[in-house]
């Protein structure tokens, strides 16, 4: 930015050439570039959106009917009227303007809350109250009651003490446009990020109507999730709070947030080598995964800056990339989960108890959770322990490293096990299927690998899974692949049957162009199989190696948009 202006790059420091090079560049390497954008508009005449917003009448005002003066990092600002339905022509030329000097990707929206450096409006002093009309019970008499929004009769906790409402932000008599009549901040101040998100996603559709927005906000409201990511704000580097992202992203599951994660190291302080890898492998089972400091921060956290961080990170991420089609569909099903056969919508993390709601002591358990409906996600949030206690709720449990049982269980069980510095506790659940590609170092190449299943069998040797596939771009494409797996033992014969059953978008024409299924691996087989058969062929015995209770069937070459049928007679 050019002094910290929304919309410009810094000329000395960031040419816009050098800066058209860069992201291309990044783009070349199939990468992508996100920029921040805050809410506060420089106050500077020789500023053109300012000038704009200005002309246009489109800033909030304070109660004189001038437009509202805050403060953030460039200085003395303005802050754009979101409710004012003509904010948003406005907005979307700022965004076609700047996209037109650099290609971006994405859109993060910071200081939304909104944010300000001052108590309320910059250079003011404390007002009266305003008066308000308040009509009470017939019985007694209509009279006008003295309200002050920003110190309303009652208290809450503002910033950990019971600070006036405008601490750090707009006063709460300032107002927005309202259709009939003006609208407070003091009514409308929670949806100010909610109502930025909506506009940028709009701004960014108009300028790029075929590619789907990525904007990462810090403040949320209910709904929110349907138009943003969300991370969970300036945590600290802190066990405390490494533990504390548990719960956060949660509940923003709840709150209909699912892409969420919090700043993988810690934002404020300083982190050491072992919270970091502790919190790196964490991380990368939050919905959204980012490592994200304070600049200030004497001790840089990039995962590279030790080798044993270095390490667990590219593992920990390698799985994650495999688990890219899985993770997606967790995602497809909060979208349109009810929209698709036989399914609801889902979380894309989910609490124990989420999963097991009959068992009690579930409900207690706020240091684990299930990554997707098949993977359990345990780590340490202690220095120097190097086990763990993790709770098992009833099932048939993999440890997803060996891809051994683990323990099978009719009743929840503790169960501790070892867990060094470069150890976190992944383990599956028996009964589900699970859909993994050769990972990449991006997204893109991650597409373009192989795909393979992971049947993990409960004790009665079923499981079932879901895959969702589109080209990952388009908004509200009909062309999409999903995909209904299932594996199941007959009793009399002894035979597994695996089988997809393959249903296709609106859009059957075009060819998503996904790689070919190549391998199958079941978990919680206790035999070598005699015969494998695959859409009545019988498979070669060196496509498959049967060790440990678990068989790997390599080589399958079937194509994910065609049913298939696999019998396993053991």
């Amino acid at each position: 930015m050019d002094e910290y202006k929304d919309f410009t790059f810094d000329p000395k420091n960031f040419p816009v050439d050098k800066m058209q090079t860069f992201v291309k560049d990044l783009h070349t390497n199939n990468q992508h570039y996100v920029v921040i954008v805050d809410p506060g508009i420089a106050k500077d005449k020789n500023y053109t959106p300012y000038t704009d917003g200005l002309e246009k009448d489109l800033f909030v005002k304070n109660r004189k009917g001038e437009p509202f003066t805050g403060k953030v990092w460039p200085g003395l600002t303005v802050y754009p009227d979101f409710l004012n339905p003509n904010t948003q022509t406005w907005w979307e030329d700022q965004f076609r303007k700047f996209l037109q000097l650099v290609a971006i990707d994405g859109i993060w929206v910071d200081m939304n809350e909104a944010s300000n450096f001052c108590n309320g409006e910059c250079g003011s002093k404390n007002t009266p109250a305003v008066e308000f009309a308040l009509s009470l019970d017939s019985e007694y008499q209509s009279k006008t009651l003295q309200f002050d929004p920003n110190n309303p009769p009652y208290a809450i906790n503002n910033q950990n003490t019971n600070n006036p409402l405008n601490t750090k932000t707009l006063d709460m008599d300032a107002y927005h446009h309202g259709r009939d009549s003006n609208i407070l901040v003091y009514n409308a101040h929670n949806l100010y990020g909610l109502t930025e998100c909506i506009a940028t996603r709009e701004a960014l559709l108009s300028v790029q109507p075929n590619q789907r927005p990525f904007i990462l906000s810090r403040s949320t409201f209910p709904s929110s999730g349907v138009h943003a990511a969300h991370w969970t704000g300036d945590n600290h580097a802190t066990w405390f709070d490494m533990y504390l992202s548990i719960p956060d992203i949660l509940n923003f599951q709840l709150f209909g947030v699912p892409f969420v994660g919090s700043d993988i190291c810690g934002f404020n302080g300083d982190t050491t080598e072992e919270l970091c890898g502790r919190w790196m492998a964490l991380g990368a089972f939050y919905p959204f995964s980012r490592n994200h400091n304070i600049k200030t921060s004497d001790v840089p956290q990039e995962a590279y800056r030790w080798d044993s961080v270095a390490s667990i990170s590219r593992e920990m991420l390698t799985i994650r990339y495999r688990l890219l089609p899985y993770l997606y569909t967790q995602f497809v099903l909060t979208n349109k989960g009810s929209k698709l056969p036989s399914h609801e919508i889902a979380t894309v993390v989910k609490p124990l108890f989420f999963q097991f709601p009959r068992d009690e002591y579930s409900l207690f358990v706020d240091r684990q959770f299930f990554f997707g409906p098949a993977l359990m996600v345990s780590q340490v949030f202690e220095s120097n322990t190097e086990q763990l206690t993790v709770y098992f709720p009833p099932g048939q449990w993999y440890d997803w490293f060996s891809q051994e049982i683990i323990i099978s269980t009719d009743k929840g069980v503790n169960k501790t096990l070892p867990t060094p510095k470069d150890k976190i506790q992944l383990h599956v659940l028996g009964g589900n299927i699970m859909s993994m590609q050769s990972p990449g170092v991006t997204t893109t190449e991650c597409r373009k690998g192989f795909f393979s299943l992971l049947v993990a069998l409960d004790s009665k040797q079923n499981a079932n899974g879901i895959l969702y596939l589109d080209d990952g771009i388009t908004v509200d494409t009909g062309n999409y692949i999903f995909i209904e797996y299932s594996a199941k033992r007959d009793r009399v014969t002894g035979i597994l049957d695996v089988t997809a059953i393959v249903r296709k978008g609106t859009d059957k024409h075009l060819d998503l162009q996904t790689p070919d299924l190549d391998a199958v691996n079941i978990l919680g087989i206790t035999k070598s199989p005699t015969k494998i058969v695959l859409n009545g062929d019988t498979l070669r015995n060196n496509s498959y190696s049967f060790w440990h209770d678990s068989l790997k069937i390599n080589e399958l070459k079937i194509k994910m948009e065609e049913e298939w049928k696999m019998e396993i007679s053991l």
